[in-house]
């Protein structure tokens, strides 16, 4: 699809522990680290949204998911794709021991940034008027257009933390991502959203404030802990920034050259996840919105797994690809892959099986969301079943690739939309975002197996699959058909089925490579953590 973005190749020492098998424990350290903070994020946003549903009627919550779901997406257009960017070159320049680069990496990754993110949230200061008239009934539109006007403010606060804080894993460093973004930024949001209600403050724009300020503590906070990770790096090689600038035209331009694309599919990726909750409101009102949006956050809990091991993998697999270890990165491919599965797989299963259940958790009206948990976390399998087969593309400098392939999930998100909404309501939103979630993953995981004979599906991979299939999706469903379909019953069989999955990764745990997970300590990083 297209020509691909390469990038020069990085020299790995023989021997380093950047080869294939070194560094699976370290990896699971780290996964396993970054799944603590995914999943205390995954409850705290939940939390979020069921404070927000209960204290809200329908339709001022819908409003305040679709005002949210703006800002995130200005916030992403605005980062420019710069975290993947800075991941990548600091990995190249940390595994080539070019230290005395650091800085101007981060100046060429950030400053670009600070203009883009100004630039949007004045658009969206300006167009707040006309949005707000797509998003919500005449009476709301005057709360909508201010709420967006507020927000826009906050963007370059949000576009300057996300870049750091995400790029701060091409240092190898976990601390940043998980204290500050995954529980720091959700604690403090769903600590402002119950002060609001308690005080009384119930009204859309207060709400959505509660949710956007908390960027500004965590930019604050990246920018003194990215400055720290330097400094400490610098102490270590010995060597200051100024001795050998890694600046120039040449080199800002390689920058740029490789992160442009992974600018748009980033904006790409957040309009996948977010657009159509704005289309939805558009479409069908904000009152469907605020049920399409409750239900599916619920989704976040399968793909904290992702979050935590993408966090672990990316840097390692930047290594791995550009030093052109490609049988290395094969096997830590299905590696993470079958630990995706593990993890994933009984989260989607058991909100399908539990589709009826869960929506009653909002009050009273919600009940059309329970056709969307069932639709939703079946494309969810095929995606996580698919692997990290993004980054993979990504980190062998394939970036006009992915970001073809999210294109074209857009336009097929984008072209259901339009047409199901109207006829389908939210059921018709879960059915085009299954449709673009599999042309998403389906397209790239053939590209990777045609270009590198690359595949996520080793000997751990399926059994994983179907160990969850067995235990958590028959096994629940055939005691709900043979007694009945109700929350106790359900949960009775789930419960037996969790034992029988436990026992079963148990007994195949070196097939799953689990043993990487109690040796993590005592294994050698992919380089060396700087915090």
């Amino acid at each position: 699809m297209g020509s691909s973005t390469r990038v020069a190749p990085v020299t790995v020492p023989a021997g380093s522990p950047n080869e294939a098998g070194g560094g699976l424990q370290k990896l699971a350290k780290d996964g396993v680290l970054g799944l603590a903070g995914a999943a205390i994020s995954a409850v705290l946003n939940v939390v979020l949204v069921l404070a927000v549903n209960r204290s809200l009627g329908k339709d001022a919550a819908g409003l305040v998911a679709s005002v949210t779901s703006l800002f995130l997406i200005a916030a992403v257009v605005a980062r420019l794709g710069s975290p993947t960017g800075l991941i990548y070159f600091l990995v190249r320049a940390r595994t080539n021991g070019q230290l005395q680069t650091l800085r101007q990496i981060l100046r060429t990754g950030l400053r670009p940034v600070v203009v883009a993110s100004v630039l949007v949230g004045g658009l969206l200061v300006l167009f707040a008027p006309p949005l707000a008239r797509q998003i919500a009934p005449v009476a709301d539109r005057p709360t909508a257009e201010t709420a967006l006007r507020l927000l826009a403010l906050v963007i370059p606060f949000a576009a300057v933390s996300d870049t750091l804080l995400m790029g701060s894993r091409g240092f190898n460093a976990m601390r940043p991502l998980i204290l500050v973004e995954r529980i720091g930024r959700p604690v403090a949001q769903v600590a402002l959203t119950l002060a609001a209600i308690l005080i009384g403050w119930r009204g859309a724009t207060t709400l959505a404030l509660a949710f956007a300020l908390p960027y500004v503590a965590t930019a604050g906070i990246a920018l003194w802990w990215t400055r720290t990770l330097v400094l400490r790096a610098e102490r270590r090689s010995g060597r200051r920034a100024r001795i050998k600038p890694w600046g120039g035209t040449g080199n800002s331009g390689e920058y740029w050259r490789f992160t442009a694309p992974r600018a748009l599919q980033s904006i790409v990726q957040i309009a996948l996840q977010r657009l159509d909750i704005v289309l939805v409101a558009a479409l069908r009102g904000p009152a469907d919105a605020a049920i399409y949006a409750a239900v599916t956050r619920f989704l976040v809990f399968g793909q904290l797994g992702a979050q935590a091991i993408t966090s672990a993998v990316q840097p390692r697999l930047g290594a791995l690809m550009s030093s052109g270890d490609f049988a290395g990165a094969g096997r830590v491919y299905q590696v993470s892959t079958c630990w995706l599965v593990l993890l994933a797989w009984p989260v989607y299963i058991a909100l399908a099986v539990f589709s009826k259940q869960i929506p009653e958790l909002f009050g009273p009206g919600y009940g059309a969301g329970t056709a969307v948990l069932i639709v939703l976390p079946c494309a969810m399998l095929v995606a996580t079943g698919s692997g990290l087969v993004d980054v993979m593309l990504a980190m062998s400098g394939r970036t006009t690739w992915t970001l073809g392939n999210s294109i074209l999930a857009l336009i097929v998100d984008v072209s259901l939309n339009l047409i199901l909404i109207p006829r389908l309501g939210i059921l018709g939103a879960a059915i085009a975002w299954s449709g673009a979630i599999v042309a998403n993953n389906l397209v790239p995981l053939t590209q990777l197996g045609v270009a590198m004979r690359l595949h996520p599906f080793g000997r751990g991979t399926l059994l994983a699959m179907a160990t969850a299939l067995v235990w958590l999706a028959a096994l629940p469903s055939a005691v709900g058909l043979a007694l009945s379909w109700t929350a106790p019953v359900l949960a009775a069989g789930m419960a037996v089925g969790t034992v029988g999955y436990v026992l079963t990764l148990w007994k195949w745990r070196s097939v799953f490579e689990l043993d990487a997970l109690r040796g993590s300590s005592r294994r050698p990083a992919l380089v060396g953590a700087d915090a």
